[in-house]
Parts: C-alpha cells; structure tokens; sequence
C-alpha cells in the first residue's frame, strides 16, 4: 500500500506541473500577442500619443486664427494701432511718394530719399544697360510713370550723395588743362552765403570762401548734411512748349518774375536771354552783388517748387557753386584733392561746343551720371559771386573753343544785369 501511493502522489505531481507548463504557455501567448499584435496596448498607446498631438497642433492652430482675427478688430477699431506693423512695401520705380519722404533702395543696395510728389523714374526702353540707380545718378520726375528717355515729360533730377559733407565746399575749376584762381587770390575771391550766420563758419567751406549764411543758403547745407545729399536738375532751364533753342532775344522769355516756372525736361529750348537780377549795386540778401529778389534767374529758379506748393516736399533754388562743385566731385572724385581728370579737366566731345545752340539733352554723349549738358551749350549762373561787383557762372558754352579751354568746372563772371544768348541755369533742390 504504501508504495502504492508513492506512485500515486508522484504522477499527481507530474500531471500537475505539465497542466501548468501548459497554461503559461498560452498565458504568454496571449499576453504576446496583447502586447505586440494589432490591438496591441504599444500600438494603443501610440495611436493615443498621435492623437494627443494632433489635438495640440489643432488647437494651437485655433488660438492663432483667433489672435488674428482679434488683431484684425483690435486694428479696425478707435483706439488701436496695429500690434506687430508689417513690413512696409518697397517703393518701386515710377510709383509717386505719398509722403513726406521715402527711403529707397537700389538694385545694387544704395539708398538715397525720395522726396514727396516724385518718382525714382523706370529704366531707359530706349536703352535697356542704362539702369537707373545711385551709382549711375539716380533720376527722380514729378510725373509718375516716368523713365530714363522723359517720355512722360516730368521735370527730372538727379541725386547727388554727399556722404562726407567736409567735402562739401567750393573747388577750384580748371582752364586749359590748369587750375583757376579764382578761390585762392588774396582780394576779393571767389565766394557765396555759408551754412552759419557767422562769415567764415568752421571748417569747410572755409573763411576765405563764405559769407555770412542766409535762411536760404543755411536751410541748404542742413539738407545737404542731414539727407547726406540733394537734387540738381537733370537738364539746363528749358522752357515749356518750346521746340528749339534761340539766339536771339526771345519775347517769351522776357516774363522772368516767376509767373513762367522754368522745366527741367528733354528737348526744349533752352532759357537763355535771362540775367541774374539786379545790378552791380549790393542789394541781394547775401551782401553780394545783384538783387536776389529782383526779377532774374535767381527769382525763376525759386518760382519752380516755392514753400506754396504742398504736394512737392522740396525747395527750389537756383544751383550754388558749392553743389556744381559737389556734383563734379560726384562725377570725379579725384576733383576734391586737386587732381580731376577727364571730363571735370577736359570735357571735349562730352559737351555741346559745335558753335550752334541746341536743345536740352540733345546728345547722350554729353551727359554724365545722367546730368545733360553741364559742359558746353550754355555757361549756366550760380549764387557764387567773384570781386565785387559780378555774378559767377560755371561750364562752357557752344560758341567756346572746347573741352580742355573752358570745361566744365570752369569759372567766369557777367554783371548780375547782362542778358545773353550764351547764359542759361539749373535749378538744384534740397530737400
């Protein structure tokens, strides 16, 4: 009996290990496949996870188009300026500014500001390599839509930088391939309104080349020194609805007290046949020769864009010799330390010196930095004066015997009352 049950309790034991052999083994199986399989809990939990997020990106999404929307009401509202501005647009070519001023920026990235009722004018359809930029001399108009070829007939202008304003001073020209001396005598030099009250301000220019500032002359060298440059008239003063340039005294150019404004545009006759008003006497706001207030060129200059007019944010003056020397500088800058070359010491063949008057931007060979006809045509008058007694003009004109004789930085001198075929001028604008 007793190894009866031995045997009996030891298979007992026996079965009972196999059964539960068994039982773990399908245990683990399906906790495999719970784990691992299609209905896993990983892929349960990740399906969870995914859906997790998409609920956070969804909702993030929700609050950001409400903050939008809310901006939008928030802006639409009375009390409200925008929360984050945008970026304004570039100003682009032909498109008038609306503003005060604007900055643009170049192609070539140079930045140079656009004053109020103008234009940076589009590229030449004429000549498609003539790109308008700052490096070139940048054309501004009045009309919008305008180009390189005028074909709007704005009245154009160039930029001029003056991005080191010690160099803004008066230059010494050249004659026959030789510096002048008209700045550098010791009696009655050279000489125009500075940029103080004081005669002889600091610096340059310097004491032996200006007088006393004026409000006009001080308003101007602010500009200058403020906006690092200013405009000077692309084209000699034309005259509207002109079709050529005269050489004998014309009747419709004998209303100089600003009634007639002159145009800064291409292919008009030139106006010629203008003084620079008043006499010898000293009666002009600088203490200089002449009557800046009298009728003359000095008036009709003004008379283009006068504090009057509210949608050009300019002042028109006529050119000081300080800015026909800052654009030389501009062209040359060799022309500031004495040693210009080409066309500020010989400008033969780059200026209208064929004995016969012409029209304005007749000939593309005689601009420079996009500037028509500073060279030759006409000797156009500045504020400078010389001695005593006399107004100073700058360039050559078409009777002159040529470039290296009376180039383009040459100086001389008319009574502030002589009228002449030869004698034209630029309006300049600051800002």
């Amino acid at each position: 009996m007793t190894n009866k049950n031995r045997w009996n309790n030891k298979g007992v034991t026996l079965g009972a290990l196999v059964v539960t052999i068994v039982v773990l083994l399908i245990l683990a199986g399906i906790t495999i496949t719970y784990v691992m399989g299609d209905n896993s809990i990983i892929k349960k939990a990740q399906e969870a996870k995914n859906k997790t997020e998409d609920a956070i990106q969804k909702e993030q999404n929700e609050i950001g188009e409400l903050a939008n929307l809310l901006k939008e009401e928030y802006n639409n509202g009375t009390g409200g300026g925008e929360i984050n501005p945008p970026t304004p647009d570039k100003l682009q070519k032909g498109e008038l500014v609306k503003t005060d001023k604007e900055e643009y920026t170049d192609e070539n990235g140079d930045k140079a500001p656009i004053p109020g009722g103008f234009c940076v004018v589009e590229d030449s359809k004429d000549n498609p390599e003539d790109k308008n930029t700052v490096i070139n001399g940048l054309v501004i108009s009045d009309v919008a839509g305008d180009d390189l070829d005028n074909s709007k007939h704005g009245n154009q202008f160039v930029w001029i930088p003056v991005p080191d304003y010690s160099k803004f001073h008066l230059i010494e020209g050249y004659s026959k391939n030789n510096l002048q001396i008209f700045l550098s005598i010791d009696s009655n030099p050279a000489r125009e309104a500075g940029n103080t009250l004081a005669a002889g301000s600091p610096g340059k220019p310097n004491a032996t080349n200006s007088v006393a500032g004026t409000a006009e002359s001080i308003a101007m060298y602010k500009s200058v020194k403020d906006n690092k440059g200013f405009y000077i008239a692309r084209f000699e003063a034309g005259i509207a609805g002109t079709t050529a340039s005269t050489i004998t005294n014309d009747t419709n150019k004998q209303t100089q007290d600003g009634s007639i404004k002159p145009v800064s545009q291409k292919g008009v006759g030139v106006w010629n046949f203008i003084p620079w008003g008043g006499t010898k006497s000293v009666e002009a706001s600088d203490n200089l020769s002449g009557n800046d207030n009298a009728n003359g060129v000095v008036k009709v200059a003004r008379s283009m864009y006068p504090a009057s007019d509210t949608i050009h944010k300019v002042t028109s003056i006529l050119c000081y010799g300080v800015q026909w020397d800052a654009v030389l500088n501009f062209i040359d800058s060799n022309y500031e330390s004495g040693n210009a070359t080409g066309y500020v010491k010989d400008s033969t063949g780059m200026g209208n010196y064929t004995k016969s008057i012409a029209t304005t931007g007749s000939n593309i060979a005689y601009q420079q930095k996009h500037i028509y006809d500073m060279a030759g045509n006409v000797v156009e008058w500045t504020m400078e004066a010389y001695s005593t007694d006399v107004r100073v003009g700058r360039g050559g004109y078409y009777l002159s015997s040529g470039g290296n004789s009376i180039p383009v930085s040459y100086r001389s001198y008319y009574y502030p009352d002589n009228s002449d075929a030869l004698i034209g001028f630029r309006p300049a604008l600051y800002l």
